[in-house]
């Protein structure tokens, strides 16, 4: 038990000693590493706080052109509603417009009359349009 006291301080002066050749030849070295070992983390913070702020504004984009597109749809949508919309207009006008087979004969079938009775141009013009104010006014 008397040489464990004795070992005790030398083997932790044998330690200190280690500790300060450490020190001494790679001091320098572990302080320039641990210099560039935090510079390199501020570097990542700095990018990480950068890589956020580009991500926050992609989202924002990305939400401002998803209302864009959905207000764009609309207005197509109701842009293509209106045109059908004028467009069957049309197509019931043209058909309530337009001469309907059974006048249209009836109107051959009084020319032809008029040109076998031998009547005058006039009188067979008066006559057609006497036969298209009938079926004007029968609608």
């Amino acid at each position: 038990m008397g040489n464990e006291p004795v070992q005790a301080p030398t083997l932790e002066k044998t330690t200190e000693e280690v500790a300060r050749i450490r020190d001494i030849i790679f001091g320098t070295q572990m302080r320039d590493y641990e210099q560039r070992f935090q510079a390199l983390q501020r570097d990542v913070q700095r990018l990480q706080k950068a890589l956020d702020a580009l991500t926050e504004q992609l989202s924002d984009q990305d939400s401002s052109q998803e209302k864009k597109l959905q207000a764009l749809r609309r207005e197509v949508r109701k842009a293509d509603d209106e045109l059908r919309d004028e467009l069957r207009g049309t197509a019931q006008k043209l058909l309530n417009s337009k001469v309907e087979r059974v006048d249209l004969g009836q109107m051959l079938i009084e020319l032809g009359t008029q040109l076998r009775s031998g009547s005058s141009l006039d009188e067979t013009l008066h006559g057609l349009a006497g036969t298209g104010e009938e079926t004007s006014l029968d609608r």
